[in-house]
């Protein structure tokens, strides 16, 4: 089996990096899956709903009947005078606005709590904050909250498709691999069946070997998701809120499942194709 490590190193060092790659995208795409809930909640938490007053409206006792509703964040409840609404317009639209006809009003904005976010819900507070007489109207998006389910669906299908087609590249490399290496063992191999030896212990050092290129795979590909978590943290602080380290933890433990899993069973069933082969075939 000497000439099997002389002329198969480089192919399994290609292998490696090439399933390692592939393994980095199948764990990207675990975690974006096992995220999707925390991001749907943050965008939840993060989606303001605004309760206009009147012009009479008494603001603390709003503010107060507000953070009384038990769906509802109290810590997100802020009061924002139409002054400084007309200051903040005026600055975004580059536009110097009248402040003796200001058209906006005092407004409340506040959020609902991720577990309660739901069009009924939204009517529901909408239905009894309108009862108010300081209250003139509430308004939400119930629009986002379609469009969010919308494109949770469609990313959920996209990554189920797009990590089939990862594994099938993962065992399409390491299938090349394993033929490379059986080829430029396919006289020892043939001579080992003539005297007797078993497929077992034929395949053995193979699927070790398919195993071994899967396990420095997982740990590159490791490497890389650790690295890229990093970034996350340090330069996109408000993302890193939704990252759990369960979740990072699961798609490692995924992504090593598949490292050694995906190896051994190629590596076994392409070792059995060869094997099949009769002694013309090996003049091809």
């Amino acid at each position: 089996m000497a000439s099997t490590s002389a002329k198969s190193k480089p192919s399994h060092l290609y292998s490696s990096i090439s399933v390692a790659i592939v393994m980095f995208l199948l764990g990207i795409f675990v975690l974006i899956l096992l995220h999707s809930h925390n991001l749907t909640n943050l965008i939840k938490e993060k989606m303001n709903i605004v309760a206009e007053l009147s012009g009479s409206a008494d603001s603390d006792k709003v503010i107060k009947a507000i953070g009384s509703i038990s769906e509802i964040r109290s810590s997100t409840i802020s009061y924002i005078p139409k002054k400084e609404a007309l200051k903040t317009m005026g600055s975004n639209l580059q536009i110097n606005f009248d402040s003796q006809n200001n058209p906006f009003r005092d407004v409340v904005i506040f959020n609902v709590k991720a577990e309660n976010y739901s069009i009924e819900t939204l009517k529901s507070i909408k239905k009894n904050l309108e009862k108010m007489d300081d209250i003139v109207s509430v308004y939400y998006e119930d629009l986002t909250i379609k469009n969010i389910k919308s494109n949770l669906n469609k990313v959920a299908y996209s990554v189920f498709f797009i990590g089939l087609i990862f594994v099938f590249l993962a065992i399409v490399i390491i299938q090349n691999t394993i033929n490379l290496s059986m080829y430029a063992d396919r006289w020892e191999i043939k001579t080992m069946e003539l005297v007797g030896a078993k497929w077992n212990f034929i395949k053995m050092p193979y699927i070790k070997t398919g195993v071994i290129v899967g396990f420095k795979a997982f740990l590159l590909a490791s490497l890389l998701i650790s690295l890229l978590l990093a970034v996350v943290y340090f330069n996109l602080p408000r993302v890193w809120e939704v990252v759990n380290i369960f979740y990072v933890l699961i798609s490692l433990g995924s992504i090593f499942i598949l490292s050694i899993v995906i190896p051994a069973i190629t590596t076994n069933a392409a070792s059995n194709k060869y094997l099949n082969k009769n002694i013309a075939s090996m003049y091809d």
